[in-house]
């Protein structure tokens, strides 16, 4: 028995190249598009300071014994997983910041203001502009030369405090 060749049908041929290269450009196209989130983690040991540059508009300076983790987008995401740090945040990247501490996000409205990490909870101090704290309970702005004392669920206090108050650690109180 002899098998009967059919002639191939030009149609299907071009149609499953047509497949074949669109499934080729579309993942050639999505490799070249998604650029892999890469996480930097900065820590100082104690008795150690540290600044980093983030980007060229957000300064970090970290006290001693303190880590943070910073990733490569824009705006870069923040986690403070320790101690204390401070945020000099510089033209366009002012209101696009967010830093998370535990289950808290606090969003950068100002320019320049602390993060404390406690236990449960933390401390922000405003040196100039506003942050929100975004806690379980709602969302809370402080002001220049304020600080908030924060848990995982809400906002415990809010008081005036001088701007030297902000980050003493800083100025090696």
């Amino acid at each position: 028995m002899s098998a009967i060749a059919r002639p191939r049908s030009w149609r299907r041929i071009v149609l499953h190249c047509i497949i074949a290269s669109t499934g080729l450009g579309l993942g050639l196209v999505s490799w070249y598009i998604a650029t892999p989130t890469a996480t930097r983690i900065h820590e100082t040991v104690p008795g150690q300071r540290l600044t980093i540059t983030a980007t060229p508009d957000i300064d970090i300076s970290l006290d001693a014994d303190s880590m943070v983790t910073i990733t490569n987008t824009l705006p870069p995401r923040i986690e403070l997983l320790r101690g204390n740090a401070y945020f000099d945040v510089k033209g366009n990247e002012s209101g696009k910041l967010q830093i998370k501490v535990g289950t808290a996000y606090i969003r950068d409205i100002g320019t320049r203001f602390s993060v404390s990490m406690h236990t449960n909870g933390g401390t922000v101090a405003v040196a100039s502009g506003q942050v929100e704290i975004q806690v379980e309970a709602g969302k809370y702005l402080v002001g220049a030369h304020e600080r908030a004392d924060f848990s995982n669920t809400n906002v415990i206090g809010q008081r005036v405090i001088a701007e030297a108050d902000v980050a003493p650690w800083r100025l090696g109180r």
